[in-house]
């Protein structure tokens, strides 16, 4: 501690001063290292709060993979060839076969040049060649089924910046035209489609006559030179995509992507022989789901009872700095282990949460019509017999027959308003936030700790602080009064000195 007064050891008087006074601060500083064991064992408590905040988070994202009717998908779909046809399955899927042939894909509209662009001396030309001589112009009227606009074309402008305006065109209104533009320095062409497929997407380019004009539109649809070419503007139009399932041609289809008997297709190569999908049931993946469910519940409800049951050791107070530069790097670390245990011991935070996801796990699920599944029990989820921990198990038989017999009816009991999947997900949401006010949430700095325990925590620090003044003022006046009794001894021995000096005369 600093301070600016003179200290005197035992100069005179003999005493080890510095020990004596160092004994002195031990029993004075025993409030203070009280407050700092305090404050240890609320920051410890926090985190332990907060460990349990991130185990409840884990726990509500497992359950978050069933409270909704699409992740009861009982079937799955499969396609002979996945070069021409993909499939995926939904909830509304038909178990079955069906035959679908591919006999077109949906395609944009797009203008490929067809032959490489060339300059006067009879080369190809790049993506930074000038498209027009100093002082020439010209103008182009691009149109698509979202609008048209002219485009104006400098002696400024390269092959590259025109792709970049065609790209970025819009309508009357300010609409894109939907158009992507490039242009490709291998074959000096312009390569241009719309963002959208299907029959209603057209492309159509032309000059915009004027004086002095160049021919610009005919170059962009079949290349060569602008002054020799004379050929009209590209006019293009997209392709819809069509398809036959067992019979019926479907060949309206603007997108490769189609929904139909409740699977999900992707088209991806036409062909004349057809792609066979089976559609079957998936009880595996269902049952996989909830089981991960289950396991993850037992495995956070042995934590938490582990925390609320294990006692406080009294015996184990946490270290003070000058206690553990007493022990080993190895005995404090046992130290620690002890002095932890029962950090949460009996919380009622906790107890709460354990108590209403029992019952919530247990209670019939309202809103069913009796004769179906309305209890975790009905699929062959329960408690074992006589079990206080609250933890559950599956008779693996009964939940696939369910899922199997009974599949929409066991969606109904997890994803219903008040269905297990919904109340447990509420539920620890709930129990979340109570710790979130206790604790404050897991890697919040403890500048922005406004929890309850976060407010504690700096009460106390502010009590340490004083402590710590109010230490110096006290040792500092204990060094003062050995000071004062070291002068005075110092004192006395001189006189007496003296004394002594004049009877020897």
């Amino acid at each position: 501690m600093v301070n600016n007064t003179m200290r005197i050891t035992g100069f005179a008087s003999g005493l080890d001063t510095d020990t004596i006074i160092r004994d002195l601060m031990k029993a004075e500083r025993a409030p203070l290292d009280k407050l700092f064991q305090k404050k240890e064992w609320m920051s410890w408590q926090r985190d332990a709060y907060r460990d349990v905040n991130l185990e409840l988070s884990a726990f509500q994202k497992k359950v978050d993979k069933l409270r909704f009717t699409s992740d009861f998908n009982g079937y799955k779909a499969t396609s002979s060839n996945t070069s021409n046809l993909l499939v995926s399955s939904s909830g509304k899927s038909i178990p079955g076969s069906y035959n679908v042939t591919v006999n077109s894909l949906a395609e944009s509209a797009r203008v490929v040049t067809s032959n490489a662009i060339l300059n006067e001396q009879g080369k190809a030309v790049k993506s930074g060649d000038k498209i027009l001589k100093t002082g020439e112009t010209s103008s182009i009227e691009i149109e698509t089924a979202k609008g048209k606009q002219t485009i104006t074309i400098t002696d400024q402008d390269t092959y590259a910046s025109l792709a970049s305006k065609i790209g970025s065109a819009t309508n009357a209104s300010g609409e894109s035209l939907g158009l992507r533009a490039s242009f490709d320095d291998t074959t000096s062409g312009f390569v241009i489609s719309t963002k959208e497929l299907g029959a209603d997407q057209k492309i159509s380019i032309k000059d915009v006559p004027s004086a002095g004009s160049i021919n610009i539109a005919g170059v962009i649809g079949s290349g060569g030179d602008s002054r020799t070419n004379t050929n009209a503007g590209p006019s293009v139009n997209g392709v819809n995509g069509s398809i036959t399932i067992d019979g019926k041609t479907i060949d309206n289809l603007t997108s490769n992507k189609v929904n139909i008997y409740g699977m999900d297709l992707t088209l991806l190569k036409k062909d004349s022989n057809p792609v066979t999908i089976t559609v079957e049931s998936d009880t595996d993946a269902i049952f996989n789901k909830i089981k991960d469910f289950v396991d993850s519940y037992n495995s956070m409800i042995d934590s938490l009872n582990s925390k609320v049951k294990t006692h406080r050791n009294r015996e184990y107070q946490p270290l003070t700095e000058e206690q553990r530069e007493g022990l080993s790097e190895k005995e404090a670390e046992k130290w620690d282990e002890k002095a932890k245990e029962g950090l949460l011991y009996n919380d009622s935070t906790i107890r709460d949460t354990l108590t209403a996801l029992r019952g919530k796990m247990y209670n019939t699920v309202s809103g069913i019509p009796d004769g179906q599944l309305r209890l975790l029990s009905e699929i062959g989820i329960q408690s074992a017999y006589m079990s206080k921990d609250g933890k559950l198990e599956i008779n693996e038989d009964k939940l696939k027959e369910a899922i199997a017999n009974k599949p929409d009816e066991v969606a109904q009991l997890f994803t219903s308003e008040d269905g297990i999947a919904t109340r447990i997900y509420n539920e620890v949401g709930s129990s979340i936030d109570k710790l979130n006010k206790k604790a404050g949430r897991p890697n919040t700095a403890s500048s922005l700790d406004i929890s309850t325990l976060g407010d504690s925590i700096k009460e106390i620090t502010k009590q340490m602080s004083t402590w710590e003044d109010k230490l110096k003022m006290i040792e500092n006046r204990y060094w003062k009064q050995f000071t004062a009794m070291e002068q005075a001894i110092s004192k006395m021995n001189a006189q007496s000195s003296s004394i002594v000096g004049m009877l020897g005369q």
